[in-house]
């Protein structure tokens, strides 16, 4: 089994801690095959959901095809079930969706239609989509170039610890693009990449304590671990 089916079913088994009933138990089923690598069993369990209506089974159905598991690989198919979970709002099938239109999988390439599915779930708060939509605006590709507007969704990615916006937002501050140069702050933001587990952010770090002085490095580390402490105090507040 590759490592992308396994984080596949660590997502459907998020899905099974947040879901009750009727789908709580089909999809505990399609998690048991996966596991037992049975992906036809889970395949006939997710066209049903489907066809049904069920954005969560649509979405993984949609995997299913695009990574070829229980049938053939089908970017087309792929494709149609992406759009029927991203038209219900499920903002992972967005990304996806909109990866679809950026690389031409399924369909024509369209930028700018991935520009609008990259918004859709960027707006949602999915953090990865927001990294991929800073990419659009960085590169100018489906929209016109704003390095501004590229930070931004940058940071909005970065804030929620997605090692790529944190990687982008470093190179940013180090780089002054989008946003004034600040070699502190792209040390503090190289750091949270590497121990976000991006081996290039580790890299960047590197090079940047090489660049600046004891007394930078050490501001840098201790914003990082101010940062971390914050966002570990948020998690763990108790819901009202």
């Amino acid at each position: 089994m590759t490592m992308r089916m396994i984080r596949i079913i660590g997502a459907w088994l998020l899905v099974l801690s947040l879901s009750t009933g009727a789908q709580s138990a089909t999809l505990k089923e399609v998690a048991e095959a996966i596991k037992a690598k049975d992906f036809e069993t889970a395949l006939v369990q997710l066209q049903e959901m489907a066809a049904a209506g069920d954005q969560t089974g649509q979405f993984l159905l949609a995997m299913m095809y695009e990574n070829g598991r229980g049938t053939e690989k089908n970017e087309a198919e792929a494709l149609k079930w992406y759009r029927a979970a991203a038209e219900q709002g499920n903002a992972s099938a967005m990304n996806n969706l909109a990866q679809f239109y950026l690389k031409g999988k399924g369909t024509e390439a369209n930028p700018a239609e991935a520009v609008k599915w990259f918004r859709k779930a960027a707006e949602k708060g999915n953090a990865i989509a927001q990294y991929n939509l800073g990419l659009r605006y960085a590169k100018g590709e489906g929209v016109e170039q704003d390095l501004k507007e590229a930070f931004s969704w940058y940071r909005k990615s970065a804030e929620q610890g997605n090692r790529f916006g944190l990687f982008n937002v470093a190179y940013a501050y180090a780089t002054g693009e989008g946003v004034d140069k600040d070699e502190v702050q792209a040390m503090k933001w190289a750091l949270l990449s590497a121990d976000a587990g991006f081996k290039r952010g580790a890299q960047f770090a590197a090079f940047l304590k090489s660049k600046l002085t004891e007394e930078q490095v050490q501001l840098a580390q201790e914003q990082a671990l101010a940062w971390k402490k914050a966002k570990s105090q948020v998690a763990e507040a108790p819901a009202n």
